[in-house]
């Protein structure tokens, strides 16, 4: 079962909730850049990661966690768990959230559980704020604390250069680091959904945003060179995805991406953003 990483074009902060956690706005897409997983029965429950240490194996993982809240819904006997993991962990890309839901798609498929996507989003919502997204995996406008999904009925496919600098970024300190006191504009994310249905890499790339980025650099200042090199290389647009620490970058077209990958340093994936089911089969970066 293939578990796709994501990015966020555009993160919004609308302030704290009285439950602790934040209101987002949020465009997220998913990338061609996947872990695996596969689910077997077995006498006991068991989980391997591969890499070893590439993500824990105890009961903190998002996979042992999905499985203990699907089980409080529908009967599922002990399995074996082999995860290929390849998305870098608290990067921003949504790698053990998209386990998670793997997890729970493996199980319903082997075991015939019969779950509806409404039942996935449930299950996932009780684990963490982005992981009802994976569920359906495509192009959504997220609410919430991101568990709110509403899937955009246009939005192409675009080239995109992911830079990982191999350090790792807490979300609860990013977000304790955030400045409350900044202004938002709540109707802005409405206006870039526009823009993202309009389909030009250009206009995408210039639009990008994510309030977390000046928290991320109070946790970490060397995050800013990463950011910079990216910006240095003709992107149409590049930001931060989610609370990092992994950046992103949009080409114009595949031949700008091929190029700015090769002259970026450090851990660098090339993926493809998955267009919405609906949108003129997969426009891609012109």
């Amino acid at each position: 079962m293939d578990c796709p990483a994501k990015v966020n074009l555009y993160l919004e902060v609308l302030g704290k909730r009285p439950d602790g956690y934040h209101d987002l706005a949020t465009v997220m897409v998913p990338i061609s850049l996947f872990d695996t997983i596969r689910v077997d029965p077995a006498r006991r429950d068991s989980l391997e990661v591969d890499p070893v240490g590439a993500a824990p194996a105890g009961p903190e993982n998002s996979v042992r966690r999905a499985l203990s809240a699907l089980r409080k819904v529908r009967r599922v006997p002990p399995v074996r768990i082999r995860l290929k993991k390849r998305i870098p962990s608290a990067a921003g890309l949504g790698g053990a959230s998209t386990d998670a839901a793997g997890l729970i798609r493996a199980a319903d498929r082997r075991f015939s559980l019969g779950l509806t996507l409404e039942d996935q989003e449930s299950v996932l919502a009780s684990i963490g704020s982005d992981t009802a997204f994976f569920a359906r995996g495509v192009p959504a406008l997220c609410t919430g604390r991101g568990e709110r999904v509403h899937p955009l009925l246009r939005a192409p496919a675009l080239e995109v250069v992911i830079a990982w600098p191999g350090t790792h970024n807490p979300t609860g300190e990013i977000f304790r680091r955030f400045n409350h006191s900044l202004t938002v504009y709540p109707y802005k994310v409405l206006e870039f959904v526009r823009v993202v249905a309009d389909g030009d890499p250009g206009r995408i790339g210039k639009g990008l945003h994510n309030r977390l980025e000046a928290a991320a650099f109070r946790w970490d200042p060397r995050l800013r060179r990463v950011l910079k090199s990216m910006r240095a290389q003709g992107l149409a647009g590049a930001r931060m995805t989610g609370s990092g620490s992994a950046f992103f970058g949009i080409g114009s077209d595949r031949t700008e991406a091929d190029r700015a990958a090769r002259r970026i340093d450090g851990a660098v994936f090339r993926a493809r953003t998955i267009a919405s089911p609906g949108d003129s089969a997969g426009r891609r970066g012109r």
